[in-house]
């Protein structure tokens, strides 16, 4: 159901996430051998800070089409269907937290020592992995969920020629976006990587 990373789908623009890719590059390679540049790894937490509190936000609104569509429907639905929402709406909950919990990270930090930003900065960005992870792999998780819901849908009541259409427009939608989903979360993981490996290496010179 999400991936904030649900990272997600309405998550701020790819290009912030890219320029900071690049920033974190470019402060590694700039560092002499025996120091690190900690207010331009300060100014990348921060920035981080501000994402992942919107991210926070997304993640929780994105719950409300879910229960929209839920209440609405509800009494149109068979007991099959009430079944599989049910357990997709109940699987959710912890992935949810879970992910909540992965952003808290540089979303609730405070101002400390500014020795410490580097290393918040990092668990970040490796929880970054994580829930970029997490989302590519929702797709497919995501995709078996619809295609049941879509073979419910086929045999409960009448086959029609129209409902037979409109299954087969549904399933194909569904495949498209998750296929979507799935490349970009994948780009993404392997940017953040790319950015752990950055910052481990400038931790090694603290």
């Amino acid at each position: 159901m999400h991936n904030s990373d649900k990272e997600n789908q309405t998550n701020p623009p790819v290009l912030a996430d890219n320029e900071q890719n690049d920033s974190l590059s470019a402060l590694w390679q700039a560092q002499p051998v025996t120091t690190i540049n900690l207010e331009g790894v300060k100014a990348n937490l921060g920035s981080e800070r501000t994402k992942q509190r919107w991210y926070i936000i997304l993640d929780l609104l994105m719950v409300a089409p879910g229960i929209y569509v839920l209440l609405k429907y509800w009494d149109n639905m068979s007991h099959i269907a009430h079944m599989i929402i049910m357990f997709i709406l109940i699987a959710s909950i912890p992935f949810l937290a879970y992910q909540l919990w992965l952003r808290s990270e540089a979303a609730f930090y405070k101002n400390t020592q500014t020795t410490d930003h580097l290393a918040k900065l990092t668990k970040q960005i490796r929880n970054n992995v994580r829930i970029a992870y997490m989302t590519k792999h929702s797709t497919w998780i995501g995709m078996v969920f619809g295609v049941g819901l879509a073979l419910e849908r086929y045999f409960y009541g009448e086959l029609t020629a129209e409902k037979a259409a409109r299954i087969v427009i549904v399933l194909s939608s569904i495949s498209i976006v998750m296929l979507v989903w799935y490349v970009w979360a994948n780009k993404r993981q392997k940017r953040f990587e790319r950015q752990l490996d950055a910052l481990e290496n400038m931790a090694q010179y603290r």
